[in-house]
């Protein structure tokens, strides 16, 4: 199988900034517990806060990618075929704790760190873009999320009388007017919000001030999520959501998340 690398999202990486002295521990593979890094297979394991963690992704063909990462015995899976543009999700419906989503978080900052610092980002394999963009998924999931046994296909994106709705990937831009159509238990709502008005809102992934990103896609069912969250999440939640009734926005965004990035959606 010829080597993947990420040529087409070069351009819209984020980067990360550190200074040269900085150490060097984070350019070591026991760093982040890596145990294999090969062309089509990245895995490894790793104990942060006390938590385990093991992840593993590996080619299954050219573009048909097979993610699990293991979280205190909980394990959470993920078919990937950009080709096809299809995702089938597994959790056997495993709730994870604030906590435990925290540190998938650090997980993919450490890991992205790590990546960083031994090659440039038109080396990045899909393997290693696949882990980093579930990572991020995963842990943005709502308060109480049963992780679902579910399908998602960009081509079967359906369109039903709820304003909230999976839209697909449709791009989005900064500084631009967009409605963000949600449902919560006041009904559908539908309000306009400015793109990136408000800590990167729309945004697939961290918000602004996030260390942990190695791209930057913006869509219109990312924008639906952030608003629903910050509507229903409150105080501290606000800016990065756990919130119950944003479960459908979540997952209608997962498509955003892998394949925002690769269809160009750079705001």
């Amino acid at each position: 199988m010829k080597k993947l690398t990420l040529l087409s999202i070069s351009a819209i990486l984020v980067l990360f900034f550190w200074s040269c002295s900085d150490s060097d521990d984070t350019q070591n593979p026991e760093a982040i517990g890596l145990e294999t890094q090969q062309e089509n297979l990245f895995a490894g394991q790793k104990n942060i806060d006390n938590h385990v963690i093991t992840y593993k992704v590996s080619a299954e063909e050219e573009l048909h990618f097979v993610a699990e990462v293991t979280i205190d015995q909980k394990t959470l899976f993920a078919n990937v075929q950009y080709d096809l543009e299809t995702i089938d999700f597994d959790g056997k419906d495993v709730v994870l704790a604030k906590e435990q989503k925290e540190v998938l978080l650090k997980l993919g900052e450490e890991i992205s760190m790590f990546l960083f610092g031994e090659k440039s980002t038109d080396e990045f394999s899909m393997a290693e873009y696949t882990l980093l963009r579930l990572l991020e998924y995963w842990a943005k999931s709502p308060n109480g999320y049963a992780y679902p046994k579910k399908k998602i296909a960009l081509h079967n994106a359906i369109k039903n009388n709820l304003k909230s709705r999976n839209e697909g990937v449709t791009c989005i831009r900064k500084n631009t007017i967009v409605n963000a159509d949600y449902d919560d238990d006041r009904g559908d709502i539908s309000e306009p919000i400015r793109v990136n008005g408000e800590r990167c809102i729309g945004r697939c992934g961290s918000g602004c001030g996030s260390t942990f990103t190695i791209a930057s896609a913006w869509t219109k069912d990312c924008l639906d999520h952030d608003r629903c969250g910050r509507v229903n999440g409150g105080g501290s939640a606000s800016s990065n959501p756990f919130d119950r009734e944003c479960g459908d926005e979540y997952f209608e965004a997962s498509d955003d998340y892998l394949f925002g990035v690769i269809r160009g959606c750079r705001g």
